[in-house]
């Protein structure tokens, strides 16, 4: 009988501080924040990009609804690694394009984002879009 009420107590001790540990770890699951570019407009010309984003926290885990909605062939989404590129308007040969009109980009990595369209005239007339993202 002793051997069980030791066995019990260890039990309850295990429980006890397990629950501890559990307690003091951060959490592995965020809850991610989707966000659709332009709200209500989305990906259009005549949309000021850098008012949307400003003020918004974006968080490695968010999505950005890159419904970037638009109508299919209308515009497309390129993201952009450089700087250089995001400034002059220009997407690289082999710069990632969206073009379904209702795309999604997971934020997967702390940096800035940058996503252009590539149609004539559009990155130039504001259809480009940065985004700070963090832990």
């Amino acid at each position: 009988m002793a051997s069980r009420r030791i066995t019990l107590e260890l039990a309850a001790v295990v429980v006890v501080v397990a629950a501890a540990v559990a307690g003091s770890l951060p959490a592995t699951t965020a809850s991610a924040t989707a966000y659709r570019v332009g709200d209500d407009s989305g990906w259009d010309n005549g949309v000021d990009y850098d008012a949307w984003a400003h003020g918004k926290r974006f968080k490695v885990g968010d999505t950005l609804d890159v419904e970037f909605l638009y109508a299919e062939g209308a515009h497309n989404v390129v993201v952009v690694e450089d700087e250089g590129s995001f400034e002059a308007c220009v997407a690289p040969a082999n710069a990632p394009t969206l073009s379904s009109g209702d795309d999604t980009v997971a934020l997967n990595q702390a940096g800035r984002w940058l996503f252009i369209s590539s149609f004539d005239g559009h990155c130039q007339s504001g259809m480009k879009l940065a985004v700070a993202v963090t832990h």
